[in-house]
């Protein structure tokens, strides 16, 4: 389901349900719903405007349009939410600039940085390094500080990865050609009706994968339970390839609140 402008208003203003409610009855996060709103400039009390400088229109439109300075920039400058320049750029009616549409260099273009803060920048590009072994064949290898800290296996090549996946595959039983698997995948596309039930994907697309919410490899008692299977179109399922515990806490709520 796409989340509109003009439904947001209706269910939000018109017929005044909470955020929780709104969330609960399109499957998605109170934070979601809370970002949609601010986005969209959807609030149940009318907004108004005080005193202070960026209250000021044609100030906030030097700043924001003529210097192409991004509302969270602004903000930071005047040590405020960006909230609070997200609001009265809405109030103004300006359109709401993206990332690709912010000139970047616009808070220090013509601006030289002090020799301290050169001095700091050097310090942080002389990245700290660390001598350590190769995972597989125990070669040793020169790897980046932050990056050692962030993976538990190193390897010295991609090569040497390959090798060490080939060797320690896990080899899953392939499932897809039985009959059981066929009625397994044909309960869950009819009590889906045959649409992706992904929070916020709204595809209509009959391109659809009945996706194990638990990996049927770690989880071979569950493969053909159907509280385990969720529809998905392709493009949600790609997103889940090689991540799927990731995201087995979100699709389980959304089975158990297809199933009260």
């Amino acid at each position: 389901m796409i989340i509109t402008k003009k439904y947001l208003y209706r269910k939000y203003v018109v017929e005044g349900l909470s955020v929780k409610e709104i969330a609960e009855e399109v499957n998605l996060t109170k934070h979601s719903i809370r970002g949609k709103l601010r986005r969209f400039g959807i609030r149940k009390k009318p907004f108004k405007i005080g005193n202070e400088i960026y209250d000021n229109r044609d100030w906030l439109y030097h700043q924001y349009v003529e210097l192409n300075k991004g509302y969270t920039v602004i903000a930071k400058e005047l040590g405020v939410s960006y909230t609070t320049i997200l609001s009265r750029i809405l109030y103004f009616g300006w359109k709401v600039k993206g990332h690709k549409d912010i000139d970047k260099g616009a808070p220090r273009r013509g601006k030289k940085h002090k020799e301290v803060s050169l001095i700091k920048i050097r310090e942080t590009r002389q990245r700290k390094r660390i001598i350590t072994s190769c995972f597989h064949c125990q070669k040793s290898i020169e790897l980046v500080l932050s990056i050692y800290k962030r993976s538990e296996n190193s390897f010295c090549n991609r090569d040497c990865f390959i090798s060490y996946l080939k060797e320690n595959r896990v080899i899953c039983e392939d499932i897809t050609d039985s009959a059981a698997y066929k009625e397994w995948r044909l309960r869950v596309y009819k009590r889906d009706r045959y649409r992706c039930k992904m929070p916020g994907c709204g595809s209509q697309s009959r391109d659809i994968a009945a996706h194990h919410i638990y990996p049927k490899k770690k989880y071979p008692e569950k493969k053909y339970e159907i509280s385990n299977g969720i529809t998905l179109c392709r493009s949600c399922h790609e997103k889940t390839y090689g991540k799927e515990e990731q995201f087995i806490e979100m699709l389980v709520r959304i089975v158990q609140t297809m199933s009260d």
